[in-house]
């Protein structure tokens, strides 16, 4: 068959599928005249249609597709089968983002997305390929979605929000907050916002904000989209100040391949040493997870400035010291 002749038969059967896809009931006869071809052709059309799986029902020269079929199912979701597949790929790693949010919705995203790639024989085999990617030991935590839900309308509006917040240190207490964002880091959700009393901008693990989440009365102005992500870009780990630090740290030729391959802020920037090692640079707000991630690194790092944090490093080697050197074992 030639190029021109394929062409011309997928358009006219897209033709009868955009019709059918709308619930209406065609006669094949029409359909003949319509597309100028014969009685013949639109049934032999017809038939290679139910030979790809399309659920499609002829009586007596009427053609109609399965009532559920048009209710519950987009046939092509106006997409490629490859990209149905990454969907699947973006579903699974929502899964993991937002744990027990949107758990159920997400479930039957991609039943639908799966169901779509099924009812094609050929490309069926885009879901199955999915199966071949697997998230080990993904973090989850119950997120309350009123909680979400009520945070976003206030987004959206402004609204100052009032809340109860369990603090893993300082226990139970209240804030009153401008909400600005939804972050996710360190594969957990926060909620960016100022606290009012304070005057102050901090990262609140969404977790941990127990419901209800009360407008106050009173409105905020929103910064702008650049001024949140000129904040945010400074973040490392979870602490937000408005301080920022510029942080030399040198690995071992050992790890130094390890630190090349990842970039792990965009502030980052790496100089090479003539003997394998480098000098890691970064500017970040906040200094304590940066310590913690430093000392990750055991003997094969070595945090080089600000000296005031480099003392800080020191002083944790020595606790760590002290408690290994208790003899405390039964």
């Amino acid at each position: 068959m030639k190029r021109r002749d394929v062409e011309n038969k997928i358009n006219r059967i897209y033709r009868i599928m955009s019709k059918l896809m709308k619930g209406a009931k065609v006669h094949t006869r029409q359909l003949a005249e319509e597309l100028n071809v014969t009685l013949r052709t639109v049934e032999r059309y017809i038939e290679e249609m139910k030979m790809a799986g399309i659920p499609v029902v002829n009586r007596r020269g009427v053609v109609e597709l399965q009532k559920d079929f048009v209710v519950d199912h987009d046939y092509t979701l106006s997409l490629t089968a490859r990209q149905k597949k990454i969907l699947l790929l973006i579903v699974e790693l929502a899964k993991k983002y937002f744990g027990t949010l949107y758990f159920d919705d997400l479930k039957e995203i991609e039943l639908k997305i799966r169901d779509s790639l099924q009812l094609d024989s050929f490309f069926w085999k885009y879901a199955t390929r999915v199966d071949y990617y697997y998230l080990l030991n993904p973090k989850s935590e119950f997120i309350d979605r009123n909680t979400v839900e009520a945070l976003e309308e206030a987004m959206e509006r402004r609204y100052v929000v009032s809340f109860n917040y369990r603090h893993p240190i300082l226990g139970w207490r209240n804030y009153t907050v401008e909400p600005y964002r939804f972050v996710f880091t360190d594969e957990h959700w926060y909620l960016f916002c100022r606290e009012v009393s304070r005057n102050f901008e901090l990262l609140l693990r969404v977790s941990r904000i127990h419901p209800p989440v009360q407008a106050t009365g009173k409105t905020f102005s929103m910064p702008t989209t650049h001024e949140i992500e000129s904040k945010l870009s400074k973040v490392w780990g979870t602490h937000f100040s408005n301080n920022s630090y510029q942080i030399e740290v040198w690995f071992s030729k050992k790890v130094a391949n390890k630190v090349r391959e990842t970039i792990r802020h965009q502030t980052q920037r790496i100089r090479e040493l003539g003997d394998g090692s480098l000098i890691y640079s970064v500017n970040i707000c906040g200094y304590r997870e940066f310590i913690s991630w430093v000392l990750s690194w055991g003997a094969e790092a070595k945090l080089l400035s600000p000296e005031w944090m480099r003392k800080k490093v020191i002083d944790e080697i020595n606790r760590m010291r002290a408690i290994y050197a208790q003899d405390d074992r039964h």
